[in-house]
């Protein structure tokens, strides 16, 4: 993805809009709002159907346009999303990403039936985290991963009814035994790399996988054998629609999904919070405050 520097970044983003321009239909100053990041064009095939994740424009705030590491940030009318009352900005910014990101996955990218056994990888991410809670909403049995005892500690907390260390070389072994030799519906695969790979292990006869990342790496091998005869399925996912920023948002109204927050920085701090999340110690998200 070529960029154009110097760039602002910051994708998820949540505020009071300031000034509104002349297309600004019914939005107000003052008015609470979070921001969806991907920006997509409302012209193309896939945008006119809903799809916005689909959309053949898509430009993504933060990347190919500045974004919110800013005391104020221009975003077209379209992104804006009401923010419930009882929704804090912290808990939008936590969540309009990496838990719409989730909630993509699990709603529209993939359906979960009550008594599924659900894999969240990363269960103290921030995607792993929100996965976690939808997948138990729906009535699924989560099993998770964590490389820490604390993140396994966490996704405990948060749902999950047992929690692989990566680490170890048996840990798909271990979660088929945990599912009675039988394997996962349903992988969010979130992470890329060597554990792409491996979750295949998990996976039950007729189970999906459903990815939306590649940091630990884009190339990856499949063996073919084993996926066709067991009839599984690969799906790709990738950002979220309106629709599932609209759930998201509601659902945190509603008590049924909560942001897992580790720190916050002052918007001044941001190289020294990059610097924390580099260092693989958080839980969860870390959120940046503009310091007016």
């Amino acid at each position: 993805m070529p960029l154009q520097l110097p760039r602002t970044p910051g994708c998820e983003i949540a505020g009071r809009i300031a000034a509104v321009g002349s297309n600004g239909g019914a939005w107000q100053a003052g008015d609470r709002v979070a921001v969806q990041s991907n920006l997509w064009c409302g012209r193309c095939e896939y945008c006119s159907r809903g799809e916005e994740s689909q959309c053949l424009n898509n430009v993504i705030l933060g990347v190919q346009r500045d974004g919110g590491f800013a005391e104020a940030v221009v975003v077209p009318v379209g992104a804006l999303v009401k923010l419930p009352e009882n929704v804090a900005f912290e808990t939008s910014a936590a969540l309009t990403l990496a838990g719409s990101t989730a909630m993509h996955m699990l709603t529209h990218r993939a359906q979960v039936k009550a008594g599924d056994w659900v894999l969240v990888m990363a269960g103290a991410s921030g995607v792993g985290s929100a996965a976690i809670q939808i997948a138990r909403q729906l009535g699924a049995r989560v099993i998770s991963t964590g490389s820490t005892e604390a993140k396994r500690a966490l996704a405990k907390r948060l749902g999950a009814e047992f929690v692989a260390d990566p680490a170890n070389e048996a840990w798909t072994a271990e979660i088929r035994k945990v599912t009675g030799r039988r394997g996962v519906d349903l992988v969010i695969e979130h992470v890329g790399g060597a554990a792409f790979e491996q979750v295949f292990n998990c996976l039950a006869r007729g189970g999906t996988v459903v990815t939306c990342g590649a940091t630990a790496g884009r190339q990856v091998s499949l063996d073919l054998w084993p996926f066709f005869v067991k009839e599984q399925r690969l799906v790709g996912s990738y950002g979220r629609n309106r629709a599932d920023l609209n759930a998201t948002l509601d659902w945190a109204a509603a008590g049924k999904l909560k942001p897992v927050i580790d720190r916050t920085f002052a918007l001044s701090d941001a190289a020294e919070a990059h610097t924390y999340v580099a260092g693989r110690n958080q839980f969860g998200k870390v959120i940046l405050l503009p310091e007016h």
